[in-house]
Parts: C-alpha cells; structure tokens; sequence
C-alpha cells in the first residue's frame, strides 16, 4: 500500500474519498483498484447497519463515510421527519366525484350509478338497464347516476318501483266483478284470472252451480225453484213423513223464509213451524191462525 493511500486510510472517510478522487484525476496509475477497494470496502453502510435516523416514510441512501435521507412520494420532510401530503386538498386530488387521502397517496371514488375510468379520475355513468333491464317488469330508462322504471298503457307502477299492476284491476272494488273482467280484457290487455267458486263447496249452491267470469250462478232442475236467497231449490210443496220441510240450509237469512220459528235439521235443511194457536200453511212456511188468517211475515 502506498503511503498515500496508508495516510488516507488513517484519516477521515471524507479525506479518504477525496484523496483518492484526487490522485485518480492527477494521475491514473497513482493508486491501484486494489488500494481504491481496499478504502472503499473499509466504510460502514449506516442504512444497512441501522445506524441512521431517517424517518419510517423515507428512504436511505449509504455514501462513503456518511448517508442521506430522503421521504418518500407523497410525503413532506427532510428525510428525518416526514409528513403525510394530503392530495385531496388541491383541485380535489383531480378526480371527478371523490377523493380520499391515503398515507402517501390518495385514491378516486365515484358516487352511485358511476364507475371509475381506467385513468382512475374521471367517472362514466352506469347504464343500469343493460343488464335485467334494470329489474323492471316492463320499461326501464336509465338516467345519470340512476335509473327507473315506467310501465306500458293500462298499467300502473307498483309501490316497489319495479312491479306493473293492470290499472282495471286496481280499481276493481269500485266496479262489479263483470265490470272489472271486461276491462281488464278489452281495455287493459290484462287477463283477469277468474275464481270457480263453484269448486268450493258448489259455490253454496244446494243443487246445479255455474261459473261465470268474476262470479257465479245457482240453478235448479224442474220442477223446483230457485229460492229468494239465490242458493237453494225448493218445491211449493214437500213433505217427509208428514212433517213439512223447506228446503233452505240457513235459519240466518230471513229466519230462513219461515214466519214464525225456524230450525236446521240433522241433513241441512230448514223446517218451519208455528207458535201454539197456529197452524203451516201449504206452503210450508207460511203461519195460519184459527180464523184462517195467514200471519204476515215477522222477518221481511
């Protein structure tokens, strides 16, 4: 080792990098690789070592005899000390909608109904009804950030935005059962799905039941006759084993047509009697006193 390279060693490492950049400008054969080596290998590496104070957010840089710090992108400092910059705050971080700062950086959101471009700043609005048409049962529109359903003629919005109701139909309390099935048919193009009521218990008819659109009708065979309640058949007359019987089903319903006192009997039907000083009249549910006299009806 030359002296000059032995008095460089000995002394600083400052000394030492400078002696030797030195003597490398002055002359180029004045110290070997070997002897630059040798002073080079010789300094500590402080980033490497743990031997520095740069801050978490900052890098370390090892130069000869000494090392530097620097913070991070997004970060303000002097390497030793290094504070979050807060993007958002000027011009809103340059994104469109939102932006929300990060340690070190930020990102872009979008509001509702948008999504984020690919250059991560500006947002394009979704086109809702592309897909499933938007969930509506019939027309869906989309508008910026949103969207919503309309329905076709002779249908009404439903409560939840996406349901088209038949406009008849929803009115159909204040129109008769015919009234609401012609126009849901004929106006609205919407199918009124009928009810047999006949399949439940024969619609309450005591012999023939009819289905009709929105309704039903109780017929019966010759000779009888359909009844003032429009359910039962009945005869003029009708007797078993002497004792006379109407063929209603129900006290309820005008005393069951009876004048004076009326009872449901072990197979469904109505039978009529008379208070004490009366008597049935041919009709079987007539009252006729002693004079002959027919009783008005207490239950008309």
């Amino acid at each position: 080792m030359s002296a000059a390279l032995r008095s460089c060693v000995a002394a600083s490492w400052e000394m030492c990098a400078l002696t030797l950049l030195a003597a490398f400008h002055a002359s180029a054969g004045w110290a070997s690789e070997n002897e630059a080596a040798l002073c080079l290998s010789s300094d500590e590496n402080e980033c490497v070592s743990g031997g520095h104070t740069c801050d978490a957010n900052a890098r370390c840089g090892n130069i000869i005899g000494s090392y530097f710090c620097q913070c991070y992108q997004g970060f303000n400092g002097d390497g030793h000390s290094c504070f979050d910059i807060d993007e958002c705050v000027v011009n809103n971080g340059r994104c469109e909608h939102n932006c929300t700062n990060e340690p070190g950086s930020y990102s872009c959101q979008c509001a509702s109904g948008y999504q984020l471009d690919p250059d991560r700043h500006s947002c394009t609005d979704v086109d809702e009804c592309v897909r499933l048409n938007g969930t509506c049962e019939h027309i869906c529109i989309n508008i910026r950030g949103s969207f919503h359903c309309s329905c076709r003629p002779g249908y009404q919005l439903h409560i939840d935005g996406h349901t088209c109701v038949g406009i008849c139909c929803m009115h159909k309390r204040e129109l008769s059962k015919h009234d609401v099935y012609d126009l849901c048919v004929s106006v609205c193009g919407f199918v009124y799905i009928d009810i047999d009521e006949c399949k439940l218990q024969n619609g309450g008819c005591s012999h023939t039941c009819t289905n009709s659109p929105g309704g039903h009708t109780c017929r019966c065979p010759p000779p009888l006759l359909l009844d003032i309640d429009n359910l039962n058949c009945r005869s003029k007359f009708d007797y078993r084993v002497d004792i006379t019987v109407f063929y209603a089903t129900s006290c309820k319903l005008r005393n069951g047509g009876c004048d004076h006192m009326c009872t449901v009997r072990a197979e469904g039907h109505v039978q009529c009697s008379c208070q004490a000083g009366w008597q049935l009249d041919e009709d079987a549910r007539s009252c006729v006193g002693e004079s002959s006299c027919s009783l008005p009806a207490l239950y008309y």
